[in-house]
């Protein structure tokens, strides 16, 4: 009896590639020592690890949106139309509004002052850091900022105690005092040159190629001041995020799985079983054809035809007979895989990294399980918790920073934030209030302004009263007007009848 035989495809499958290799060679490597310190973590990693992540940049635009996004603008720091504030402080905070509205409008001449912000902000969520350059003017005030990327950047050990002038108010008068205070410095390397920067309020003077203090050196290697915004109260800042970090990676590894499973992965539909026989060479070579064509693309809805031949074998009588061939297509489905794999792992890992930022799934743009009102709910609880205290805590560093070198006393830097009122329900609110007269007409200028979509001036101190104080003054000066009015008229009448009597007598 003839061998049956068989032909097996042995078919080498790839590695997969990962996302967890070195991205990058540290340029400080030889340069970390007791005055340079090495940060905790892989900054430059952790800063292009939001590429491979499917839920981290949403959390990161979220925050640098809503914190720095909506602009900043100037505010007093007390209440100007107050009764007992002089003419003299009234226009004093008028000038240093200007002031400041000038120095945040040209901050940088290329980019707003929000946008720069945010990149630094950014940064800083990425990876716990965020770096500002603070440049100055002739007068010595700071006039500008430049964005500097965290992943050159490194911090090194304090200098020795400093003593510096700060300016402080005591019963409404500012005076300045001397305190003492420890600076760092920064050092940045690029392609393996150093350039050093000195902690934002140093007052010395530094060579910016070595980091040495030194008074003599020339106006073009003097360092510039840096603001380091960390997250966290250490030498560097640590990544909010950074306990998911392993969920994060594990999230990539399913994403990777899922694509490599419809690339390369062998999910065959079904087998091929020949029995008594074996294909033709004809057959073998198309059934090989249609398994590597690209992704089979180009054997979509075609035929597969195979032709089989039978093994011969020698009957009692001698004679070689071939057997009959069965050939059968046995379907693999119930063993295939039908979606992606580890969606629950991969949904718990955007839950895990959303809650590390405290944010809600609106901010990330899955909204479908939202309506008006959980929306609404979602997003004052969020502004209240999460936003407005970091627009608090960057808008007081900027103040404590900026405002004493500009002599700034009646004004300050704030970040706004967005606007949930709603003119509708705000005039439902105060129908009741108008009409019982607790309200004047410049307290709803403002609101009348937004639903128009224009600035509205106030009105004068005469007709600032409530409506129906305004009306029973009407009432009140009613009768003092008929009657001056009547008392006109007699007098109209006593001169007629004069001119009356003046013609009677010229006629006479």
């Amino acid at each position: 009896m003839a061998q049956q035989q068989m032909r097996v495809r042995v078919v080498k499958v790839e590695a997969p590639s990962t996302t967890t290799r070195q991205i990058y060679e540290d340029e400080f490597k030889n340069l970390y020592s007791d005055e340079v310190i090495e940060p905790p973590y892989n900054l430059k990693e952790l800063k292009r690890i939001a590429e491979y992540s499917t839920i981290l940049q949403q959390c990161v635009d979220a925050y640098r949106t809503n914190i720095v996004g909506f602009g900043l603008q100037p505010d007093y720091t007390f209440d100007i139309n107050a009764k007992d504030v002089s003419e003299k402080v009234k226009k004093q905070a008028e000038n240093e509004w200007v002031r400041l509205e000038e120095f945040i409008k040209y901050l940088h001449f290329d980019e707003s002052a929000e946008t720069i912000l945010g990149y630094a902000l950014e940064d800083r969520e990425k990876t716990g850091n965020g770096f500002i350059e603070v440049l100055r003017d002739g007068l010595g005030r700071p006039a500008g900022i430049e964005y500097i990327d965290c992943q050159n950047m490194r911090v090194c050990t304090y200098t020795v105690p400093e003593e510096v002038e700060f300016t402080i108010t005591e019963n409404g008068v500012s005076k300045k005092i001397k305190r003492w205070k420890k600076f760092r410095r920064y050092v940045q390397m690029v392609n393996g040159k150093k350039v050093f920067f000195k902690e934002y309020g140093d007052p010395r003077v530094m060579n910016l190629t070595n980091g040495k203090f030194d008074e003599n050196t020339p106006e073009n290697l003097r360092a510039t001041e840096v603001i380091h915004f960390k997250i966290g109260s250490g030498t560097y800042g640590i990544p909010r995020w950074i306990g998911h970090i392993v969920s994060l990676y594990g999230a990539r590894k399913a994403e990777e799985l899922n694509y490599m499973y419809f690339k390369q992965g062998r999910h065959t539909p079904a087998a091929i079983i020949v029995e008594n026989g074996m294909l033709s060479e004809q057959s073998f070579n198309q059934l090989q054809e249609y398994m590597n064509s690209i992704e089979g693309v180009e054997n979509a809805h075609k035929f597969l035809l195979l032709e089989a031949e039978g093994i011969e074998t020698t009957t009692d009588t001698g004679t070689d007979k071939p057997m009959p061939v069965k050939v059968q297509i046995k379907s693999l489905a119930e063993v295939l895989q039908q979606d992606a794999l580890f969606l629950e792992y991969d949904q718990k890992t955007r839950e895990k990294l959303r809650s590390a930022f405290r944010l809600p799934p609106l901010y990330t743009g899955e909204a479908h399980e939202y309506n008006r009102a959980t929306a609404d709910t979602a997003r004052k609880i969020t502004e209240e918790q999460v936003f407005q205290p970091e627009r608090n805590f960057l808008a007081n560093k900027l103040n404590t920073l900026f405002l004493p070198a500009l002599e700034l006393q009646h004004v300050k830097i704030t970040l706004k934030g967005p606007d949930f009122r709603d003119p509708i329900e705000i005039a439902k609110v105060l129908t009741p209030f108008i009409n019982a007269g607790a309200a004047s007409p410049n307290d709803l200028r403002d609101l009348l302004g937004r639903v128009l979509g224009k600035t509205l001036e106030e009105w004068p101190a005469e007709y600032n009263k409530p409506f129906q104080l305004l009306l029973k003054e009407q009432q009140s000066t009613m009768p003092i007007l008929m009657q001056k009015s009547k008392e006109q008229q007699n007098d109209l009448i006593m001169l007629l009848k004069d001119i009356r009597d003046v013609l009677e007598e010229l006629k006479v």
